[in-house]
């Protein structure tokens, strides 16, 4: 549960402003487009939980924007992350995200495809895995809330 808090305090400042949370998140969403979106699993994966925070944040606002049909599509896929219901189980909608150990103690980290059934050698177990929004859903969901942000006057630029 510490590990949660952790990852929720990197993602909301402590001014604790709507501005200052998007704000944020573009900048670590740059990051993560600089790199080609090819980024560790662990950073990616908080990633995905930064965009539902800031998805929950202006969601109200998404609601009232004219949105192209892919993102309709997008903010209805998030709509059912939030809610955790993952009933299409897709692979151009979802990753999967995995953690194994190794008897020394060593973590590591991955991401697959969704369907994949993940197995290692003899030397790793997989001690959990869930499933993360897909690159291609982070990237629809940054230009809406990019849009919706600039609309709204919701950053300060």
């Amino acid at each position: 549960m510490e590990d949660q808090t952790i990852i929720f305090e990197e993602c909301y400042s402590t001014a604790r402003n709507i501005s200052s949370a998007i704000l944020k998140y573009f900048i670590k969403y740059n990051e993560f487009e600089k790199k080609g979106y090819d980024i560790d699993p662990y950073n990616y994966t908080k990633l995905t939980i930064h965009n539902m925070l800031v998805f929950r944040l202006i969601e109200k606002e998404i609601d009232m924007m004219d949105l192209s049909y892919e993102e309709k599509n997008t903010v209805a896929l998030l709509k059912k992350y939030k809610n955790r219901d993952i009933s299409e189980l897709s692979p151009k909608n979802y990753l999967k995200f995995s953690v194994w150990a190794s008897l020394d103690g060593n973590i590591k980290y991955r991401l697959s495809d969704c369907r994949q059934e993940l197995k290692d050698d003899d030397k790793w177990d997989m001690v959990t895995a869930y499933l993360v929004p897909h690159t291609n859903i982070i990237k629809i969901s940054n230009d809406i809330f990019l849009k919706t942000a600039i609309k709204n006057d919701l950053i300060e630029l």
